[in-house]
């Protein structure tokens, strides 16, 4: 009984959020092929910017909201390449490129900041996120155009000076990554099911080698499960024609996919233990001869380069975005979808993540419909992205607090 409930107290946020997903799934009473296939595109265009939060988590920083300056990197970047006209993998290469040397330099002038006020970071960060938008504001809505000589018909405004409100990327170039090649989703739930296995037999038999203690009875029935799931999924006829249908981005997912295997190695290797160990207790890391600026930088400039990839991999998905809010919104979304996999301001990896991608993007995606039921009022169903946007950090964080509250009492 109370292993049920040590559970319950640590999956409290996800269930929470796993039953408001549901609830509204059956009230809007949307087309659960187009759910889904929207749900695919919002998960490859979402997961690197939340991926991009764990690292700076690990090392006691908290809720990084400086992405956003990692966010504008990209946007820089693409206006770029959308200006030389390139496309296809060398638009792709060179975006990358460029969004990854700007964010190396912000994320290292940014570390610097955060060294100097300890313990602020998350409110340093949100206040440098918006210093970080009035020099992107003032480089590409006065600069260009005056001081830097600069003229395109096609994304400059009509008086020479600075870059329209509305960018579209060149055709080649909206969608780059994402149309190289796609995978219906079963292929795919079979291929993950087929890995999952590969690594559960490989993990068991290192642990028996290494004589560690390994329960095999929970092993069989996790992969038993999800093998009974998966079945189902191709016998029952619509949710069959779901998984058929609905292709997935196979550039986009191993992309995705790698950024994860890296954040994963970090945190085996001596530097993440260094991560830990500062996240842990600055000054015993200091103690132990650890240069504690040094690793929040290196943690801070990681994040920055990995939200610029996500912004990235974000844009070219969409095709177009607003010069100057599009990277508005990042650094909110990124975390709620964090907080509600799970995450804590002292505790993040990647399950959560990808969890918290999808419980957040799918509520987000079926808020408006149910709010229009409920009300009968599409208005209001659309003022339900913005409550939940904002009011997940809030729920998330009390949930938490309330997870937390048994252990606190216990220990006085």
């Amino acid at each position: 009984m109370s292993n049920v409930k040590s559970w319950f107290s640590k999956n409290i946020v996800v269930l929470f959020f796993s039953a408001l997903c549901l609830a509204a799934y059956l009230i809007a009473g949307q087309n659960p092929y187009v759910v889904v296939s929207d749900l695919i595109d919002r998960v490859m265009r979402n997961s690197i910017l939340v991926l991009a939060l764990i690292i700076p988590i690990l090392t006691g920083m908290g809720l990084n909201f400086g992405i956003v300056v990692g966010a504008m990197s990209a946007q820089a970047a693409i206006i770029f390449i959308t200006h030389w006209r390139m496309t296809g993998m060398t638009g792709i290469l060179v975006a990358l490129v460029i969004c990854t040397v700007v964010s190396v330099i912000c994320g290292y002038l940014l570390g610097i900041l955060f060294n100097k006020t300890r313990g602020q970071e998350m409110i340093t960060g949100m206040i440098a996120g918006y210093f970080g938008q009035g020099i992107y504001l003032l480089i590409f809505l006065v600069l260009i155009g005056t001081i830097i000589p600069f003229w395109d018909p096609d994304i400059s405004i009509s008086t020479g000076i600075g870059i329209k409100d509305t960018l579209s990327m060149v055709d080649g170039m909206s969608g780059a990554m994402d149309d190289i090649f796609e995978l219906p989703l079963s292929v795919i739930l079979v291929a993950a099911y087929g890995l999952y296995t590969i690594f559960t037999l490989y993990g068991t038999i290192q642990a028996k080698k290494q004589k560690r203690p390994v329960n095999i009875a929970v092993i069989a029935v996790k992969w038993a499960v999800l093998g009974i799931i998966l079945i189902a999924l191709f016998i029952i006829e619509d949710c069959a024609f779901v998984i058929n249908r609905c292709d997935v981005p196979i550039a986009t997912l191993i992309f995705i996919a790698l950024v994860s295997v890296l954040c994963q190695y970090i945190t085996k290797t001596k530097l993440g233990q260094d991560f830990r160990s500062v996240g842990s207790n600055i000054h015993i890391a200091e103690s132990a001869g650890i240069d504690v600026d040094r690793i929040r930088i290196i943690a801070t400039i990681f994040s920055t380069v990995l939200a610029s990839w996500g912004q990235f991999v974000f844009l070219q998905n969409m095709g177009t975005f607003s010069t100057y809010t599009a990277q508005t919104n990042v650094g909110t979304f990124s975390i709620a979808a964090l907080l509600v996999g799970g995450a804590t301001i002292d505790k993040a990896n990647v399950k959560q993540a990808f969890i918290g991608v999808i419980l957040f993007q799918l509520l987000f995606l079926l808020a408006p419909g149910a709010g229009t039921a409920i009300f009968n009022d599409t208005q209001v169903g659309e003022y339900f992205r913005t409550v939940i946007s904002y009011g997940v950090i809030a729920v998330a964080l009390v949930l938490h607090a309330m997870s937390k509250a048994p252990k606190t009492k216990k220990a006085k």
